[in-house]
């Protein structure tokens, strides 16, 4: 299970999330897309 609450995240001056918020429950299927650069791998890392 996997619960984010509230998440800022931000690499320099560039704001990659503002207080986002998600659940992930076990089984659930879910996809991180964006653009190269934009911070997935350092999301999850």
């Amino acid at each position: 299970m996997l619960h984010i609450k509230d998440l800022t995240y931000r690499i320099g001056d560039r704001l990659l999330f503002d207080r986002a918020t998600t659940h992930v429950t076990p089984g659930q299927k879910v996809g991180l897309i964006g653009r190269n650069g934009a911070g997935k791998s350092t999301l999850l890392g």
